[in-house]
C-alpha cells in the first residue's frame, strides 16, 4: 500500500505501539509514529499554537489535549512533506483482514470524485454510525457524512490539512479533536466521506485495549461490544 500512515501515538502506551507496528508491517504499509506533543511535552508554545481557553479547557496539558496536538502535527507533516494525503491511526486501531485491498479500491473513488476538495475519509465503525442501507450503492464505497466518526482511522489530503492548519491559525480550538471536525463540517471548511463498509476499529471500544474511560473489564466490553454491533448492523440494514 503506498498511502502513508501516520501514527498518533502515546509513547507511554508501549504496548498499543507493539500492536501496531507488528500489523502494519504485517499489512506491508508504510508508516510514521507521531509521538510529539505527549502530555509531559505540552510546551506553552505548542498550546498556543493550536488551542484557545473555552468551555473544554483544552489549553492545558491533558490527554485529550495530547490527542489533538498529534493530529495538527500529523497535518502539519503532510504539508511539510507534500504528501497528496495520508492515513491517520490512532494507536489502538485495529484494521480488519480486508483493509489494504477495499482501502485501495475507496482511493480510486476518493481520487475520480473528489480529489480536487479538502477531503476526510471515515474508515471506522467504533461507534457504530453505519451508512444506511436505503443509501448504499453496488461497487459504491464513500457516502456523505454529516459528522466525525472519531478519530481512529481516516485519511485527510493536503487540501484538507492546509484547510485545517489555516482555520487554526485564524480561530484555534476549544474543544477535543473530533468535536472539531464537526465544526469543520458543519461550517463546510471540509468535505468528510464515510467508508462502507466500515475496515477498522478502535481497540479501546471493542475491548481489544482497556480505556481509561471505562471501568468494565475487557472481556466484558468485548462481550457487550459484539451484541452491540451485531443490533446495530441490523437496524441500518432496516433503514
Amino acid at each position: 500500500m503506498k498511502t502513508k500512515a501516520l501514527v498518533v501515538h502515546a509513547t507511554k502506551l508501549k504496548e498499543r505501539g507493539e500492536h501496531v507496528d507488528n500489523m502494519l508491517r504485517s499489512m506491508g504499509i508504510d508508516y510514521e509514529f507521531i509521538c510529539e506533543g505527549d502530555v509531559d511535552g505540552l510546551t506553552e508554545e505548542l498550546l498556543d499554537r493550536f488551542f484557545v481557553d473555552g468551555r473544554e479547557a483544552m489549553h492545558q496539558p491533558t490527554s485529550r489535549t495530547s490527542c489533538a496536538v498529534k493530529h495538527f502535527l500529523a497535518y502539519e507533516y503532510i504539508v511539510k512533506n507534500n504528501l497528496s494525503e495520508a492515513l491517520i491511526l490512532e494507536d489502538d486501531i485495529v484494521l480488519h483482514k480486508n483493509f489494504v485491498p477495499l482501502f485501495e479500491r475507496s482511493l480510486n473513488e476518493y481520487r475520480s470524485e473528489y480529489f480536487d476538495k479538502n477531503v476526510m475519509i471515515s474508515y471506522e465503525d467504533s461507534t457504530l454510525k453505519l451508512v444506511p442501507r436505503s443509501m448504499r450503492q453496488k461497487g459504491k464505497m464513500l457516502y456523505i457524512g454529516t459528522r466525525d466518526r472519531t478519530t481512529g482511522a481516516y485519511l485527510i489530503n493536503q487540501h484538507a490539512a492546509k484547510a485545517i492548519l489555516d482555520d487554526l491559525k485564524k480561530e484555534k480550538c476549544d474543544v477535543p479533536v473530533d468535536w472539531y471536525h464537526n465544526q469543520l463540517i458543519q461550517h463546510g471548511k471540509v468535505v468528510y466521506l464515510w467508508c462502507h463498509p466500515a475496515i477498522a476499529t478502535q481497540g479501546s471500544f471493542s475491548g481489544t485495549f482497556y480505556s481509561s474511560l471505562s471501568s468494565k473489564s475487557n472481556r466484558l466490553l468485548s462481550i457487550r461490544w459484539w451484541f452491540k454491533k451485531n443490533y446495530k448492523r441490523l437496524l441500518y440494514w432496516f433503514r
